[in-house]
């Protein structure tokens, strides 16, 4: 699931590409770097303070190796921590 914080002023739309970083606390510790977010049909818009199920494509796999469900990631534009990201499957 995706979230989309609520300082963030605009939409986001399929295709976005931010950045996700992980740790145990959700604060970003390791750069996964970019990855590419598939929005569902039916909701072609993440609003600010929404939560929705996305699919994401990795720019790099191989940074992504010990991605495991459960896993809070923080999704950063730039330096800017924009929203959180649970991985619910691998």
């Amino acid at each position: 699931t995706l979230t989309r914080g609520t300082g963030i002023a605009s939409a986001v739309f399929d295709g976005y590409r931010p950045d996700f970083k992980a740790s145990t606390e959700g604060h970003g510790d390791v750069d996964l770097g970019a990855a590419t977010v598939t929005l569902p049909a039916d909701n072609p818009m993440l609003l600010p303070g929404t939560t929705i199920e996305v699919e994401l494509e990795p720019v790099d796999l191989g940074a992504w190796v010990n991605v495991a469900a459960g896993l809070v990631l923080g999704v950063f534009e730039d330096a800017r921590q924009v929203g959180t990201a649970t991985v619910l499957e691998r």
